[in-house]
């Protein structure tokens, strides 16, 4: 168990003005059986409006507009977190989460990767298969930035044999269900300095517990977890909407610290 204090840091920028921007940001952590969020701010600008709800899957959403003209605007969430309470967060509706069963277009196994998922032995998604699956997928890859996009399929990443945590975790994810066992991304911060980071969470015996390939790690007291989903579409971090013609770029910073220097935006 540790106490970890974290600050999230997402700037959005425009190459031109827009106008009537409206959002939805999946960046703000929750308390479950694994974590407790002790104190928490968050803070967005522009923002002539904000409001907080929930997704399908329980996430905390942000819900935000900007009227006025702007190149952008940024988001901040910081706080404190007592994580590795439990081994893993119990399920809420056992016949709900059968959807996790089941691939979808980022996570559809093909050829392949449906050979690789049959030489592994996965029959219930205990703990002890899972971490061999897991080491198994770390060793098959390589990390590398840039070789794919937040639209690349696991097939895709496993067919090039490189990509970041995210195909890491889609990766994962179509063994799994190539196996029928129930398994959802997640998404969130990993104790250190860097980006958002995203495992795996695998439903055995009634309790979902985190794995993360890219680190060959059990989730345990080094990660926050912001949201969980399908896959990383589910998860997105910013979704909108708005006036104008304009690219944006999207840059996203992480610090996550081991004590309880308070990061309070």
């Amino acid at each position: 168990m540790k106490r970890l204090s974290f600050h999230y840091h997402l700037k959005i920028t425009m190459d031109a003005p827009v106008s009537r921007h409206h959002f939805t940001l999946r960046c703000v952590p929750s308390s479950d059986a694994r974590q407790r969020i002790e104190e928490l701010r968050y803070f967005l600008s522009p923002g002539d409006y904000l409001s907080r709800g929930r997704d399908q899957w329980g996430n905390i959403l942000l819900y935000g507009r900007c009227g006025g003209q702007q190149f952008g605007f940024e988001a901040n969430v910081c706080g404190l977190a007592e994580v590795g309470l439990a081994a893993g967060t119990p399920t809420e509706n056992p016949e709900r989460e059968r959807v996790f069963a089941f691939a979808t277009p980022l996570t559809e196994a093909d050829g392949a990767l449906r050979d690789f998922a049959g030489s592994l032995s996965v029959r219930s998604g205990a703990p002890a298969e899972m971490e061999t699956v897991m080491c198994r997928i770390h060793d098959a890859l390589s990390y590398q930035p840039g070789m794919t996009t937040v639209r690349t399929a696991a097939a895709e990443a496993f067919a090039i044999g490189c990509g970041v945590c995210q195909d890491y975790a889609h990766i994962m994810l179509a063994v799994l269900r190539a196996h029928g066992v129930p398994s959802r991304y997640a998404a969130g911060m990993l104790l250190g300095e860097g980006k958002s980071h995203a495992w795996v969470e695998v439903l055995h015996e009634g309790l979902w517990t985190g794995y993360d390939p890219t680190n060959c790690l059990v989730v345990s007291d080094q990660h926050i977890k912001l949201s969980h989903g399908r896959d990383a579409q589910d998860c997105a971090i910013n979704r909108g909407i708005f006036r104008g013609s304009a690219k944006q770029k999207t840059d996203i910073s992480v610090i996550v610290t081991e004590n309880e220097e308070r990061r309070l935006c």
